[in-house]
């Protein structure tokens, strides 16, 4: 009778330990199952700023500024104003969070961007960014003022200031108010879950508890104290240390013109043939005023002849070539300056800046 009993409670015994274990690996299996759906939704789930069309463009930009980004909105530099908010009511994008923004702009425009963030009342105003120079931008925070740092397709970097500010609109705090319910939702969402977790760590501990009851009667007379493990572990952990990321930070220079003076030749050298002149006497005739120097007699005779009543001639004095001088000119020259490099412009080093922190150093 005794041989019986004994089979029966060990029978019963290995039923519950065998129940207990098929439970916990259906459990496990479950939980399994859960995880890898909603990594696959996660990995789904791609936000992005604006929508995309078929003739948008896009570029990267990330949030540093250490709070959220609730007002983003951009327009074409020869457009007035700009679109609406291009972040859906509740959405906002989160500090260190990367996102696609896909915008429009006509053609040879630059893109103008208004950043507003979170419990801020001001939103800030980007103007004149080259889109076809642009990789990325990084979205930065100093002295309560929104920076845009610029990594050029060249890999160069420019930070931008913002050019104006303006208070946001009801409507942008409306959306910021939804975005703050949004969070409330969130964490509640992960307080119950957490306290679900708790719940299930207890019951867990229940079963252990009650498992080891009897191995435990064996050993009343010593203390048990409380593990310490997890408070040493949380007193011993430190917090991340900040990486700096140093994004290259540079001014723009003047360059001069450069140039210099060169000799022209203006008038080319020649010599010039200058006439010698002299005071000479000329036999003109009196009758016809033909020059008969040298020849007088003969000439007079001639109008005798003819019956011509005058005869006769007179002397003249003229100024006559009897020959030249050959004069030298020196060929001219004048001075003229000619560029060789016209004025311009280049990006020269100033230092390094964390996009993180904002801290600074020399180059």
């Amino acid at each position: 009778m005794k041989t019986k009993q004994i089979l029966m409670a060990g029978a019963l015994a290995l039923s519950m330990v065998l129940s207990g274990g098929m439970l916990t690996g259906c459990s496990n299996s479950s939980n399994t199952k859960d995880t890898k759906t909603t990594e696959v939704a996660k990995k789904k789930e791609v936000k992005t700023i604006g929508q995309k069309t078929k003739d948008s463009k896009s570029l990267k930009i990330t949030n540093s500024t250490g709070k959220k980004i609730t007002v983003f909105e951009t327009k074409s530099s020869s457009e007035e104003s700009f679109s609406d908010n291009l972040l859906d009511d509740g959405d906002a994008v989160k500090n260190k969070e990367e996102r696609t923004l896909y915008y429009t702009t006509k053609e040879n425009d630059k893109l103008d961007v208004k950043i507003g963030l979170q419990d801020q009342d001001k939103t800030f105003v980007f103007k004149d960014v080259d889109p076809a120079d642009t990789k990325k931008m990084d979205v930065s925070l100093k002295e309560d003022k929104v920076n845009l740092d610029v990594t050029k397709k060249d890999g160069g970097t420019v930070t931008l200031t913002p050019s104006e500010d303006s208070v946001k609109t009801e409507e942008e705090k409306k959306d910021e108010s939804e975005v703050k319910q949004e969070e409330k939702k969130e964490e509640t969402a992960k307080a119950d879950s957490s306290n679900k977790s708790n719940t299930s760590e207890s019951k867990k501990d229940n079963t252990a508890s009650t498992t080891n009851t009897s191995s435990n009667k064996n050993n009343t007379g010593s203390s048990s104290k409380p593990s310490n493990n997890n408070s040493s572990n949380s007193n011993n952990s430190k917090p991340a240390e900040h990486t700096h990321n140093w994004v290259a930070q540079y001014k723009t220079v003047n360059v001069p013109e450069q140039g210099h003076n060169e000799q022209v030749l203006v008038q080319a050298a020649y010599d010039e043939q200058v006439p010698i002149t002299e005071m000479k006497a000329y036999s003109i005739c009196s009758t016809c005023g033909a020059d008969i120097t040298g020849n007088t007699s003969a000439h007079v005779k001639n109008h005798v002849m003819i019956g011509d009543d005058k005869g006769g001639y007179y002397t003249e004095w003229r100024e006559t070539v009897v020959g030249y001088n050959t004069v030298h000119h020196d060929a001219v020259y004048e001075t003229r300056y000619v560029v060789d490099s016209p004025a311009t412009t280049k990006q020269e080093l100033t230092g390094y800046k964390c996009s993180g922190c904002g801290k600074t150093k020399a180059n």
